[in-house]
């Protein structure tokens, strides 16, 4: 008899103890600390001189590049404005950014100043398609950055 009170006094005790935890939260948020220093650049704009530059790309199917350039200027936007998505995705862009590459590569030139850009697609054969660029613009050196 003794024994089954032994018994029963562990189970018991077993299952009134048990493991705790404790949780203690509290309102939090998240830092979001931004840094920002505008930056200003001082470039000379050769007038003088028109820089231009060609770029090919060609692509099977419209996705697998299968020849033209693989060097690009990186950076290549309007206005400061961010190309988004389609430019990922747009064949274009990339050639825009060798066309580009291939002008400032050729001068002594850090940007390209007030770009145009030519743009000749071929893409009759649906298994095919072709994409030639060609940039127009002025050569700029970036004389100081504040």
């Amino acid at each position: 008899m003794r024994f089954f009170k032994y018994i029963y006094l562990v189970i018991t005790l077993l299952f009134t103890s048990s493991c705790s935890s404790i949780n203690k939260s509290h309102m939090h948020s998240g830092i979001d600390i931004t840094i920002r220093n505008e930056m200003k650049a001082q470039i000379d704009v050769d007038m003088t001189t028109k820089l231009t530059g060609y770029a090919y790309g060609g692509y099977l199917f419209n996705l697998l590049k299968i020849n033209g350039d693989g060097k690009y200027s990186d950076g290549i936007s309007y206005n400061g404005t961010n190309p988004g998505f389609l430019a990922v995705i747009s064949k274009v862009e990339s050639v825009k950014a060798a066309a580009a590459y291939n002008a400032i590569r050729q001068s002594k030139a850090d940007v390209l100043i007030s770009p145009q850009y030519v743009i000749e697609e071929s893409h009759w054969n649906p298994f095919w398609k072709s994409i030639k660029v060609k940039v127009t613009g002025y050569a700029g050196k970036v004389v100081s950055i504040k």
